[in-house]
């Protein structure tokens, strides 16, 4: 598909800011003739994100020129009801921050643009299940419910079309030899997508998660500093815990954590409340 005409120029300091097949200067590409504004991650207005993500998704241009791992979004949600959890969330302010370019798969196939999640934890803290087990995995957890209807509606409605359907693994047991595959539009991240690292022969060394899921998952890059792995409760609360979705592997009451010193922890029962952070994918 031809890019359309270039009708006028962005200003950047930068003369390689908005490159244009090579040529210097940035530009408004032209699409279906509509002037789609090249903008970054921060700054655009969300109807000028939705217009170069949907550019994006049509292979007109491509993102990583534009934006890269580790800008960050402010964006306000909406209120939150205990809907199928324990706890309700107020109206906030969150940091939604680009972790990594590409690679985890859609729902259709294709690979995202980029993996897009929370700075911080939500203000509120919450459990995964009400009970303590991790039985059903990430696929048949409260968290994973409210993340997929609760949390998705909180976000802006002017910003709801970047987010797609994708692809989760997760171990189908703790001790068992299979993953599961859900399809979400936000999830958790599991520990290997949080901690990289090695493995033992009784377990992940950093996640304390099940290994078959260990070996199938890739690290986040915004996760590989390990100071990006501390998140605070809200934008300016304390630090504090936070959930991943994969079930312990020793365990059938654990899942996976995040200890308030960016460390893999796993000795909290699935009813525990602790920060909660979910990701998507545009």
């Amino acid at each position: 598909m031809a890019k359309g005409n270039f009708i006028d120029y962005v200003v950047s300091d930068n003369p390689n800011k908005y490159p244009n097949d090579g040529e210097q200067g940035g530009y408004w590409y032209e699409l279906y003739g509509t002037p789609l504004k090249i903008v970054t991650w921060a700054n655009g207005t969300d109807e000028e994100i939705v217009a170069m993500v949907e550019a994006a998704d049509q292979g007109i241009i491509n993102l990583s020129h534009y934006w890269a791992v580790g800008d960050t979004r402010t964006v306000h949600l909406s209120a939150m009801s205990a809907t199928g959890v324990g706890e309700s969330h107020a109206a906030q302010n969150v940091d939604l921050v680009l972790m990594h370019a590409g690679r985890y798969e859609l729902a259709d196939g294709s690979k995202c643009n980029f993996v897009v999640g929370q700075k911080n934890s939500l203000a509120e803290k919450g459990y995964m299940n009400s009970t303590d087990t991790n039985s059903g995995s990430w696929d048949g957890s409260a968290r994973r419910a409210w993340c997929n209807s609760t949390y998705k509606n909180a976000i802006p409605s002017t910003l709801q079309p970047i987010f797609k359907q994708f692809k989760t693994i997760t171990a189908q047991t703790y001790n068992g030899s299979t993953n599961q595959e859900s399809v979400d539009y936000f999830a958790l991240p599991a520990a290997k997508e949080v901690f990289g690292g090695s493995t033992t022969t009784a377990g992940p060394s950093t996640s304390y998660s099940n290994l078959t899921e260990f070996n199938t998952l890739f690290q986040f890059d915004w996760y590989e500093i390990a100071s990006n792995r501390i998140k605070k409760l809200g934008e300016t609360g304390s630090k504090n815990g936070w959930w991943v979705r994969s079930p312990g592997y020793d365990n059938s009451r654990y899942f996976c954590l995040v200890n308030s010193g960016g460390e893999a922890q796993c000795n909290f029962s699935a009813s525990s409340a602790l920060g909660l952070a979910p990701f998507g994918c545009i």
